[in-house]
Parts: C-alpha cells; sequence; structure tokens
C-alpha cells in the first residue's frame, strides 16, 4: 500500500452529477452510464499506475474494481459519498472471484476455498464500522515514504516504526490497515517474498565487491521503475524495500 496522486475527476462524472443534481443517484445508478463508469475506471487506474490501491497486485481488465473508500452505505444526500471522486479508488477484487488470466497460475489472484480468505476491499467490506475504521490509513493521505517494510524469509507487511514515526502515523494505525485490508493473507505473502528474493538475486549478481552497492540499488531501481510515467511494478512497495536506499535515491525524483 502506498500513496497515490489524485487527478482531478473526469469531466464524464462532473457532468453526470450535474444532469442528476437535483436526484440522488447512487453508484449502481451510476454504472449503468458505461461512457461515465469507463471514464471512471480507466483514470484511477492511470491514476495509480497499474497497481491496485490496496495489496499492490496488477489490475487486470478481470480483476478490478473501483472501490469506495467510505462505503456508499454511509452516503447521504447532503454528502453523496457514491459519487465522490475522492473516496474512488481502484483495487482487486480480493482474491474471491474465479478469475482467469492467460499466463498467471490462478492462485496468484484466487483464494477459493479451502483457502477462502479476502483481501483488499473485499476484506474491508465485512470489517468497516464507522467509529473503529476511522483509523483505516488512506492511500491518498499516506506520505511519499514507505511506512511499512516486508519479511525477507516470508514476504509478510509489517508497520516501519520509524518511517511512521518520521510520518506522524501511529504504529496502531499501520497495524490495524494491515490487519483490516488482510494483507497478509497467504498468496500475497508468497508473491511478494518472489518480488523481493528476484530483486535480491539481480543486485548480489551485479555486486561483484567493488561496485557502490547503493548505485547497483540505483541502477536495479531504474530497470523496475523507469522514469515513472508507465505503470508501476506489482508490489511496488515490496520492490522498493527489497533494492533499499539505492530505490530510495532513484524514486525521490518523482516524489
Amino acid at each position: 500500500m502506498k500513496h497515490v496522486r489524485k487527478s482531478p475527476e473526469p469531466p464524464e462524472l462532473a457532468q453526470y452529477r450535474e444532469r442528476f443534481k437535483t436526484q440522488f443517484k447512487r453508484w449502481s445508478d451510476l454504472k449503468s452510464n458505461r461512457k461515465t463508469y469507463n471514464a471512471i475506471r480507466t483514470t484511477l487506474a492511470a491514476d495509480q499506475k497499474g497497481i491496485c490501491a490496496y495489496c499492490e497486485m496488477s489490475l487486470h481488465s478481470q480483476d478490478r474494481a473501483v472501490e469506495h473508500f467510505i462505503p456508499c452505505n454511509q452516503s447521504t444526500r447532503e454528502q453523496n459519498l457514491d459519487l465522490d471522486w475522492h473516496n474512488m479508488l481502484a483495487t482487486c477484487q480480493g482474491g474471491l472471484q474465479n478469475v482467469k488470466v492467460p499466463g498467471e497460475d490462478d492462485s496468484i489472484r484466487n483464494s477459493r476455498p479451502p483457502n477462502n480468505f479476502p483481501c483488499c476491499g473485499a476484506k474491508k467490506s465485512q470489517e468497516y464500522d464507522k467509529a473503529s475504521c476511522g483509523n483505516l490509513l488512506n492511500p491518498l493521505e499516506l506520505p511519499s515514504i514507505s511506512i511499512f517494510s516486508f519479511s525477507s524469509l516470508d514476504g509478510s507487511i509489517k508497520p516501519n516504526a520509524v518511517a511512521c514515526e518520521q510520518a506522524n502515523i501511529t504504529v496502531q494505525q499501520a497495524q490495524f490497515t494491515i490487519d483490516t485490508l488482510n494483507l497478509n493473507v497467504q498468496r500475497l505473502k508468497r508473491q511478494r517474498l518472489a518480488v523481493i528474493v528476484a530483486a535480491r538475486s539481480m543486485r548480489d549478481q551485479l555486486d561483484d565487491g567493488v561496485a557502490d552497492f547503493k548505485g547497483i540499488e540505483a541502477k536495479l531501481a531504474a530497470k523496475y521503475f523507469v522514469d515513472g510515467s508507465g505503470n508501476w511494478q506489482p508490489f511496488f512497495s515490496a520492490l522498493r524495500f527489497a533494492l533499499g536506499e539505492g530505490a530510495e535515491l532513484y524514486l525521490s525524483q518523482f516524489s
């Protein structure tokens, strides 16, 4: 989970709200307007550079949803969260759907029985409580530095206490977010670990004992992250963690 930069809302959404400003339109109503709905989906995915706002898996046309950070059931006529651009994120569908993506192992996206463990918005929708979820971290409000670290043993995500303190975020908030979104479901840990192992293996291959270690990490960061204009690699934060200070140095130019 990383900071998401929000672009201006699609004109189609603004026009939709203006057209129905005297009516209380819900998200289910808007979805029937395919032009507006597709414009929202496309813009969200572009803002997030192709990765889920919560788990950072790559978004795919068969595994993509519009997530309302504050659920639509909290909407009122005075504050219609259903149509609020700054309440929308692009996420995966939580791993419970039978999604078939060509060239991918089913286990990358699916958590079908007996491993029926949802993540991201699918998990959050089960856990949301207006009082307690005030502690849930919003990707739109995260700092540019990563407040999470990852285990090199099993790929699990945990709060980075030092970074949390620098960002004025409590470790408890960060842990609550991990737990509420179920970001340590086994399939996500396995995939993050693979990213960490692959990146560090490449780093070690380039380490001849003479070259600057941080320079090697920065070189690999340039390979993985390019110029920041295209989609990010899946599990961006785990990769960033794996490449350490060199990645931070390289990514600082995009912050």
